[in-house]
């Protein structure tokens, strides 16, 4: 779920603002709303006990002058009534139920004696000898304060969480740029080219990402010097083997037969070594007829007859055309070398996707082994004794690789198929 950057901070972020809310809250509550709670359940209290006591010493002439000279008094924090309001009994917030909680607790003064209103106003019940009357002695908070809080805190919680994300969003920049650089370098010899300044973090991996971008270019340079060198150095002797086994009229014909055999097995193996050690990533791709191209991989290929083409017409793709038949070569030797007839080499178009399959009537191995035998110089038991190199189907998967594609294998009962995907390449 937090499988990027931007989520794992955010969630960091959330995290910490709830956190330190709600120690706020807290602290809060500890120090400031209950202190002031109390505070007030003390005043109120002494009030209550002050009025008591005044009353129980006053006559009931007095008492009821006494509550008459209140109700019509100008003081507006306290009111008179013979009843309790309706809505006195309705104690709607976490404030009135610990201020009475105290009122009880702490004081002494009854619950049964003490109501709070919708308004918030505190009615306390005074007994006279005449009647009881219920006085209105101050107002508390009508709505709690804890919600109060609770919604400052949600609204700082999203500010903070929107100010945070656009922080980070910015942050996040220079390594959008860093990730479309590094993953613009499809090849050894592509050049990484970006240069970013700040933050000071992200600026170190790009100087270090751009000096990894130089070395391994020279070592491309080195390499593809290397293999040039090593191409002329080989071939020459074996043109001259040839022109020599040419020569010899009067050897026995076998032997000549069984050495041309061996220069042409060493020139195959050394093909396969410098097609791996290149790569195809360089080679341009290029507009080309489908069905031209599968029938040329049929007619390079050791027994071209043996091979079944099924292919849709007109079809022009851009591809790899070396790099494409090359892989299409080692596919129909290994089918033909290691498979039975018939072969059958077939492609669809799915959308704007290649599919290109391969396929003999023979038993074949299982997918897992078959991508066993795409790593480099890996050879299955029936091929130890023979003339491959070990990588053919590793030079498939590089081809395939270098058109964004991939090989998949699938064995059948009586059927095993190679199966190339390349996408995004079929034009018309």
């Amino acid at each position: 779920m937090l499988d990027s950057l931007l989520k794992q901070n955010i969630a960091v972020l959330a995290a910490a603002i709830f956190g330190a809310l709600l120690l706020s809250l807290v602290l809060i509550l500890g120090f400031v709303l209950r202190p002031q709670i109390e505070r007030s359940a003390a005043d109120t209290a002494q009030m209550i006990q002050s009025l008591e006591l005044s009353f129980r010493q006053m006559d009931p002439f007095q008492q009821i002058h006494f509550a008459e000279a209140l109700r019509t008094g100008d003081a507006p924090d306290v009111l008179v009534a013979e009843t309790a309001p309706q809505d006195a009994n309705m104690q709607r917030s976490w404030f009135s139920h610990y201020f009475l909680r105290v009122l009880s607790d702490q004081h002494g003064i009854a619950a049964s004696n003490v109501r709070i209103d919708a308004e918030g106003r505190v009615w306390a019940r005074m007994v006279t000898a005449d009647q009881p009357y219920w006085l209105s002695l101050r107002t508390l908070p009508a709505t709690d304060p804890i919600a109060g809080l609770a919604i400052a805190s949600g609204i700082a919680m999203l500010a903070a969480l929107a100010g945070g994300i656009a922080l980070q969003q910015r942050i996040a920049l220079p390594l959008k740029r860093l990730e479309g650089a590094v993953s613009r370098m499809s090849s050894p010899s592509d050049a990484y080219d970006i240069n970013i300044e700040d933050p000071r973090e992200i600026a170190a991996v790009s100087r270090a990402l751009a000096d990894m971008s130089k070395r391994l270019q020279l070592a491309e340079a080195d390499k593809a010097l290397m293999l040039a060198g090593v191409s002329h150095d080989l071939r020459t002797p074996l043109t001259k083997l040839r022109l020599i086994l040419a020569m010899l009229k009067d050897a026995d014909a076998d032997l000549v037969a069984g050495a041309e055999r061996d220069v042409i097995r060493i020139e195959n193996m050394l093909g396969q070594f410098l097609d791996f050690a290149h790569g195809f990533e360089a080679e341009q791709t290029r507009q080309v007829p489908l069905r031209s191209l599968l029938q040329q991989a049929i007619h390079s290929c050791a027994a071209p007859t043996t091979v079944v083409l099924d292919v849709p017409a007109d079809v022009i793709i851009r591809v790899k055309e070396v790099a494409l038949l090359r892989a299409l070569d080692n596919l129909l030797t290994n089918a033909l070398r290691h498979g039975k007839p018939p072969i059958a080499l077939s492609a669809r178009i799915n959308d704007r996707d290649l599919v290109i399959e391969v396929r003999d009537a023979g038993h074949g191995i299982s997918p897992e082994d078959a991508r066993e035998l795409m790593r480099p110089f890996a050879r299955g038991n029936a091929a130890r004794a023979g003339e491959g190199t070990g990588l053919g189907l590793a030079i498939v998967d590089q081809v395939a690789r270098a058109h964004r594609g991939n090989i998949e294998f699938e064995k059948g009962a009586e059927a095993f198929t190679a199966r190339l995907r390349i996408p995004q390449v079929v034009l018309a």
